[in-house]
């Protein structure tokens, strides 16, 4: 047999079993199966479920809960591969018999047809339970389990898969993920049966996949953390797998592979996790930045990936594995122009992402000029994640433009959703300045999602503790203002409509509203796939004329400090920018005093420089600390 996953697999589960919560994990779900109950419940699941669903006999094309999502879980078989483990962790048959029982029912029970090709045997669930079976395998052939008889019912099994999986493929499947998590599968199954030519096949297609499916910024263009991961893992999967077996692949495949390895490193929170960003589940991704760190031998996924401290590593890696030295990125911003989005660490436990680009395929939300923010280790202010694909009230409360930290005007959403996955053109994204100068960072950007107006957001950071947010409308008629922050679940609020304290553990910020009112309501969350959680929500309600900013200051950590807005002035003639170009802000914290100038344009008249408190520029935006040089981020 061919070297898949691992040479010794008992040694390395073995090992994989003093690890008390994987071993409980897998037990259950072999256990459960016992009596054909199941439930989904992987780290990377799609679509996890936690009700258990039970059959006297299995219908693999059943649809529980009105969600056929369930039924696409239930048929990649991770069960299966869960039994495998199992059976090695205590070498009780029953998991083995259990194991060949459930294949051959399903082997037995289905047929390829018009109806199961969107169901059980739907490509890319084809696609996704070839691994499983590899792994099985390997498994047992180790084990001294896998005799004629069975293996011969496994070759034709994957041979129907290759055949399948050779024949199904589309110019939707170029694009989407599922082509690469398909061709994957058709990739193993050529391996696995020792067919060259579709094992080329499988090659190319996934090499042309990667080309069109990663942006020049390493992203992957439908704008999901999620489903991002789960084409790194398929490509990533290849490359390890054809470089074990000597197989020649293209470097354009290893390439954008790699790529896409460093943006999702580089995308991920403090704490190694996700954003909730489009159809996506919090998850902790550093087991995936640990295998693409030895994949490629790179220091900097070594970084995004800490330890390893995940037993899943070891499931594809050998025990004495080591991970190349890590290495720090030198600078604390990522802009990823392409796909509209930027990263930035701010000290060593809190961070803050920025979102105007892209919508991508349907997995993305709408969400031009999102935000969230991680502090002192705990998630602030969060997207609401996903919680179903059916088309329901909450696939709309969470999918759209109302489940975001972003700008609604007139009560109505910039892009207007048809239904799960469609909707009118999206938002027109401008992302404009992402850039550090010493202790300070600045984003802005815009869209052009409401007709004759344009909503613009600025963030600007200073010294890791304050961050200022300036949200610009301009626009040709009077607009009703609602400015949205989704707080995370467990904080704790309290405050008045202008100065709001959050707090959450050790994680403290004082949100101080320059213009507006805020309310606190609450707004559902989902954190993994059918669950649902209530968080609250901070709405910041006003009204824009012409051209109208919306200021709100956020302090990380004591809340004792001072914030006011100034007049900006010419120096030339004593003259005031009029509002709705610019204001300043004067904010004290204990001895230190920032000026700060925020304008929305330029405004020639009068003279060209322009006075903030202590600060003078020719600029629109600057800030001075004390009586330290002025800093200017935008001219």
């Amino acid at each position: 047999m061919h070297y898949f996953y691992l040479r010794n697999p008992i040694l390395s589960i073995r090992h994989c079993q003093t690890d008390a919560v994987w071993r409980a994990h897998v037990t259950e779900c072999a256990d459960n199966s016992l009596s054909n109950t199941f439930t989904f419940t992987e780290k990377y699941e799609m679509e996890r479920c936690e009700a258990p669903v039970h059959f006297e006999t299995i219908d693999w094309n059943a649809i529980p809960f009105g969600d056929e999502e369930w039924c696409y879980a239930l048929n990649r078989h991770t069960f299966l591969l869960n039994n495998a483990l199992t059976f090695a962790i205590t070498r009780d048959r029953k998991y083995f018999d259990n194991w060949v029982r459930l294949f051959r029912d399903f082997n037995s029970h289905t047929k390829l047809d018009e109806m199961t090709a969107k169901r059980s045997w739907r490509s890319l669930e084809c696609g996704i339970r070839v691994e499983n079976y590899i792994r099985s395998i390997e498994i047992f052939s180790a084990m001294g389990m896998m005799d004629e008889n069975l293996l011969e019912e496994l070759t034709v099994f994957l041979r129907k898969h290759r055949d399948y999986l050779i024949s199904e493929h589309t110019d939707f499947h170029r694009i989407s993920n599922w082509g690469v998590l398909q061709d994957h599968g058709l990739f193993l199954s050529s391996l696995f049966l020792d067919d060259e030519e579709s094992m080329k096949e499988a090659i190319r297609r996934l090499d042309e996949e990667m080309a069109l499916q990663t942006l020049s910024d390493g992203m992957h263009w439908e704008q999901s953390s999620m489903y991002h991961a789960e084409v790194l893992h398929c490509a990533m999967d290849t490359v390890m797998i054809a470089d074990r077996n000597s197989i020649a692949i293209p470097q354009s495949l290893k390439e954008n592979t790699h790529a896409l390895a460093l943006a999702l490193g580089r995308s991920l929170r403090p704490d190694g996790k996700c954003y909730l960003f489009g159809d996506s589940d919090e998850i902790d991704m550093r087991d995936m930045m640990a295998s693409a760190s030895v994949i490629f031998s790179d220091p900097s996924l070594s970084y995004y990936a800490g330890t390893i401290d995940d037993t899943r590593f070891y499931l594809s890696h050998e025990l004495d594995t080591v991970l190349p030295e890590p290495k720090k990125p030198e600078e604390p911003l990522v802009f990823m122009k392409s796909s509209g989005n930027a990263f930035l660490t701010i000290g060593e436990r809190s961070a803050l992402r920025l979102h105007c680009g892209l919508t991508g395929s349907g997995h993305g939300h709408i969400d031009p000029l999102h935000f969230d923010l991680y502090s002192n280790g705990e998630v602030i202010i969060t997207d609401t994640g996903r919680y179903t694909y059916t088309s329901t009230k909450e696939r709309y409360a969470l999918k759209g433009a109302y489940g975001h930290n972003t700008i609604i005007l007139d009560g109505k959403e910039p892009v207007e959703m048809f239904d799960s996955w469609a909707s009118t053109p999206p938002a027109e994204p401008v992302f404009t300045d992402a850039l550090t100068n010493g202790a300070y960072s600045y984003l802005s950007a815009m869209h052009l999602g409401y007709s004759g107006t344009a909503v613009r957001r600025s963030i600007l950071t200073l010294s890791n503790r304050f961050i200022i947010i300036a949200d610009d409308i301009i626009t040709d008629q009077e607009k009703s203002v609602e400015i949205l922050f989704h707080l995370d679940e467990g904080t704790k609020i309290d405050g008045d409509g202008k100065r709001v304290h959050v707090a959450k553990n050790n994680a403290k910020i004082t949100m101080l509203f320059m213009h507006g009112n805020a309310a606190v309501s609450s707004y559902p969350l989902s954190k993994r796939y059918n669950e649902m959680l209530e968080s609250p929500l901070v709405t910041v309600r006003g009204t824009a004329m012409e051209r109208s900013t919306f200021i709100t200051v956020l302090a990380l950590g004591s809340d004792d400090f001072e914030a006011n807005l100034i007049p900006l002035k010419k120096p030339l003639t004593g003259f005031n920018v009029p509002k709705s170009y610019g204001m300043g802000l004067i904010i004290r914290d204990g001895e230190d005093e920032y000026s700060v100038a925020l304008m929305s344009g330029e405004y020639p008249e009068k003279g060209f420089i322009i006075k903030a408190g202590n600060a003078e520029a020719f600029g629109r935006v600057f800030v001075r600390k004390n009586n330290e040089k002025t800093v200017v981020l935008k001219y």
